[in-house]
């Protein structure tokens, strides 16, 4: 493949991106994260965070710690302590976009939901909450791997979130996943076309087994 992998994915949504991990039988859909927004829409390098209960005043290096982990090209991958506990914000959006973060997938919640859902940076989070990170979370790393709803995410994994969901493709298998993502593309893109043309099932099924 020619193509940069991550560009690939990118081109694809996240149905197609986890019928691809299926033909390698990999399993990498993170569920019950959806976008703060419904246009919202994410694909880039992962960088995990994890988070732990902060232990007492003045042990908490939130959200210094993480504010300083953000960088150009990368998704946010959150392992939070909570969804009632918020992990980011309106504030937090914009610092990323500034700073050319591609969106953040968070296994917890965030707060300021008129602000995120009215901006064009992309949020995930299991659910929108009032209760502040301030005093109650700290940054317990910023470069190690995490565990999200069963799907371990590594640094430079690639993550592809949409409106259906969020897919975490291993760096070792990007590019044959990739690969079978533009295969896949390209044949649903000719069964789309002879669908919107009229032609009749039996007709297709010749040339597509599945729908």
């Amino acid at each position: 493949m020619d193509a940069d992998p991550l560009s690939v994915l990118a081109e694809c949504d996240t149905s197609l991106v986890s019928d691809a991990m299926d033909e390698h039988g990999l399993d990498g859909v993170v569920t019950g994260i959806p976008p703060a927004a419904p246009g919202h829409r994410a694909v880039g390098r992962a960088r995990p965070l994890r988070f732990e209960r902060a232990r007492g005043e003045g042990t908490t290096n939130f959200p210094l710690a993480m504010l300083g982990a953000l960088a150009a090209g990368e998704v946010l991958v959150i392992r939070g302590v909570s969804a009632d506990v918020s992990c980011w914000g309106g504030q937090a959006s914009k610092l990323a976009a500034n700073a050319g973060v591609e969106g953040v997938v968070i296994d917890g919640g965030y707060r300021d939901v008129a602000e995120v859902r009215a901006g064009a940076f992309p949020v995930f989070g299991r659910q929108p909450t009032p209760r502040s990170g301030q005093r109650r979370v700290r940054v317990a790393s910023t470069d190690e791997a995490v565990t999200v709803d069963g799907v371990s995410v590594a640094p430079g994994d690639a993550v592809v979130a949409d409106a259906t969901g969020v897919v975490v493709v291993p760096a070792e298998h990007e590019a044959r996943v990739a690969r079978t993502a533009a295969d896949l593309r390209e044949s649903e893109s000719d069964l789309a076309e002879r669908v919107a043309a009229g032609e009749g099932l039996e007709s297709i099924r010749e040339d597509h087994e599945q729908f």
